[in-house]
């Protein structure tokens, strides 16, 4: 059984504004084959210190096969004035593998703070799709000056 597609074309302007039509175009393309699922790899990734001075954690996402496209990121964070907040720069990775790892490190502050890793992931294998974002659980580590 085929699926059909159904996509939104806005298009068209004038010299005095803007004239918005939409249309639909029809595309006979068959939906996937097969139906993938994608989980958090949940209670990983929780961040430990891999030196006096730098955090790392991870986070990973479980498919049942391939995608065919895919963005996966992680981010430290640590927990400051009552609020969670990035550090350093998030990783992303394009892999379509059934299992995705993304690390991640960072620079600890100087003083003692919880951190954790958050990740996030978009998936393709026919339609778009997005898992709800992940926290590892948290983890306090100390950076002496």
């Amino acid at each position: 059984m085929s699926r059909i597609k159904i996509t939104k074309i806005l298009a068209g302007a004038t010299a005095t504004g803007m004239i918005a039509t939409l249309g639909v175009m029809v595309s006979a393309t068959p939906a996937s084959a097969h139906k993938i699922t994608c989980s958090w790899n949940k209670g990983v990734g929780t961040p430990w210190s891999t030196s006096g001075k730098n955090a790392k954690g991870f986070v990973q996402v479980k498919c049942s096969d391939n995608l065919d496209k895919a963005n996966t990121s992680a981010q430290i964070q640590l927990y400051r004035s009552g609020k969670w907040r990035n550090q350093g720069k998030k990783v992303i990775s394009y892999s379509t593998a059934k299992t995705i790892h993304v690390n991640d490190s960072a620079a600890k502050r100087i003083g003692g703070y919880h951190y954790r890793t958050k990740g996030t992931h978009f998936g393709q294998h026919g339609n778009i799709f997005a898992l709800p974002t992940y926290y590892s659980p948290t983890r306090y580590l100390v950076r002496n000056g």
